[in-house]
């Protein structure tokens, strides 16, 4: 839930403020912010040492190539479509290492929830989406009048799959919540 918040403060100040330079602080934030929120989510999801291993590892690469990416170019002189998309990667990776988590553990695929499950796979198609995406950004942006502007209907669409895999996840789980409360 936190980020579809987080991802929304970008979208509502490009509404608000229009394509100014200063929206690219908003959108390299948003990738920090994102970051640190699947970071928290994806911590708890490994049961054993050598994934949790390598998801940290992972972390820490995420963090330097913002950190080094932010020295370099700045936080406000373009968007770091370059760190959105190591990350997207990393994120597909975390995913990955989740689900051949929960394949390898029986104790996790027997207790494992329908919501996480959904979260996974509308996160996968999301993250997948938008490595494709940005890191066509400059050659789309470049081309204004080519074809390739329609991608983003594309990403749209994976967008709002996610968000409705995310709805019915959470809506399962107020289902399983609504049926374990009555008598």
């Amino acid at each position: 839930m936190f980020l579809v918040l987080a991802a929304c403060i970008p979208q509502l100040a490009r509404a608000f403020l229009g394509r100014i330079p200063a929206l690219n602080v908003f959108y390299n934030v948003n990738i920090g912010v994102e970051l640190l929120i699947l970071y928290f989510f994806f911590r708890i999801s490994y049961s054993s040492a050598r994934k949790q291993q390598i998801f940290k590892i992972l972390s820490v690469l995420c963090l330097l190539f913002g950190v080094t990416s932010i020295s370099y170019w700045g936080i406000d002189r373009k968007f770091l479509t370059e760190w959105l998309c190591f990350n997207n990667l990393v994120y597909t990776a975390w995913i990955l290492l989740s689900l051949l988590d929960i394949y390898e553990n029986d104790d996790r695929l027997i207790n494992t929830k329908r919501s996480f499950l959904l979260f996974l796979l509308g996160l996968f198609l999301y993250t997948s989406c938008t490595m494709l995406i940005f890191g066509l950004w400059h050659y789309i942006m470049a081309n204004s009048d080519s074809l390739l502007k329609n991608l983003w209907i594309i990403h749209d669409v994976f967008n709002t799959i996610m968000y409705l895999v995310f709805l019915i996840g959470f809506y399962s789980d107020y289902r399983r919540q609504a049926k374990t409360i009555q008598p």
